[in-house]
């Protein structure tokens, strides 16, 4: 049945530290990406079922605001190249990407090519609002992907999407704190579609479509850092142009499960960071409630990487959906998402639960 395409299991969990990939995506992207001729835009609104949007753009943006737009175009070119590998991948029926029922392959393949499309104009509309302002449009990179098959895909691809939802909050209330109204509604629009893509993602891994009365929230910065775990090193031509954080890997060793448990993890701390490698803690992001704080209790030190453990208190705050870790010099309380960036020196680890 084609709502049983990929029944996976209940906890999505991903290291960004260390990602193993059969999968790499090399310049260029499809349609010409991210220059394409008329012709190639033409097509891309085609398939993505709509158009750039036709509105007067702000006549400024704020310094906020054009760190937004460079985190929303890097992010979305990622998007671009693994939905694109994705895609190829099925259409050359690759071991692990073939369907045996006909209908499932089409149904798969005719929604990819759609939000492949929808994506493509994403990182094009970003791009054109900072060349509006004078800014160079962001490059793609070369990308790596830790996928083996379908389901790990879809497994990915759920989980970027929650990231992705969270950290457009945090746009949202930049360009609000910026005075950059005019692209508040934008931006609501976009993440209306990455709702609706998600539950469908959801739904072919047998989940109820809506993951939370309320979307974890995150910050530009553990966006950043998560995006760079797929980008081959030295492969991005202008990302030293985003002015954000990028964090130190958090290896998650033992995952949490749907239950309250101790969880096993490892980051390194440089000592030239001058970070006291004994008052470090583990802070959750999860849902609109504030972050949850629990010490961290360090099982060994060798040179510079720490592997600890601590309670992850499932039960204690319904901690479903995504889950946001990240290694702090803080014990808070933090307010919010953007406090816990401040404080962070490793992260992000990222859960879903259900």
């Amino acid at each position: 049945m084609r709502f049983h395409i990929a029944i996976l299991l209940g906890v999505a969990y991903l290291a960004f530290a260390a990602p193993f990939s059969n999968v790499s995506t090399h310049h260029p992207l499809p349609d010409g990406m991210p220059n394409p001729s008329p012709s190639e835009l033409e097509t891309i609104e085609m398939n993505s079922h709509g158009t750039l949007p036709n509105g007067p753009p702000p006549p400024g943006i704020s310094e906020g605001g054009i760190s937004n737009l460079k985190l929303i175009a890097f992010n979305e070119l990622f998007e671009v190249a693994f939905f694109h590998q994705l895609i190829k991948n099925i259409t050359d029926k690759v071991s692990g990407y073939r369907f045996t029922d006909e209908e499932d392959y089409d149904f798969v393949l005719d929604g990819l090519q759609v939000i492949l499309a929808q994506e493509e104009l994403h990182a094009l509309d970003a791009n054109n609002a900072l060349a509006h302002v004078g800014f160079d449009p962001i490059e793609p990179c070369q990308y790596t992907f830790p996928v083996q098959d379908f389901d790990s895909a879809l497994v990915l691809a759920t989980t970027f999407t929650d990231v992705v939802l969270g950290t457009l909050q945090d746009v949202v209330e930049r360009f609000a704190l910026g005075g950059d109204f005019a692209l508040t509604r934008h931006v609501a629009s976009i993440i209306g579609q990455e709702g609706e893509q998600q539950g469908w993602f959801r739904v072919m891994q047998g989940k109820v479509p809506s993951e939370l009365p309320f979307l974890t929230t995150s910050d530009l910065n553990f966006a950043f850092t998560a995006i760079q775990s797929f980008v081959v090193p030295g492969t991005c031509p202008n990302i030293d142009s985003i002015p954000l954080k990028t964090f130190a890997p958090l290896n998650v060793i033992l995952p949490p499960t749907a239950e309250t448990r101790g969880i096993k993890f490892s980051f390194s701390v440089d000592d030239h960071e001058k970070v006291d490698r004994d008052s470090l803690w583990l802070t959750y992001i999860n849902q609109q409630n504030q972050p949850i704080v629990e010490p961290l209790h360090v099982i060994s030190k060798e040179n510079n990487t720490i592997t600890a453990k601590t309670l992850f208190p499932y039960e204690a705050h319904q901690m479903n959906g995504l889950t946001i870790a990240a290694v702090t010099t803080s014990e808070g309380p933090f307010p919010n998402a953007y406090s816990v960036a401040n404080a962070t020196v490793a992260g992000p680890g990222l859960f879903i639960i259900k």
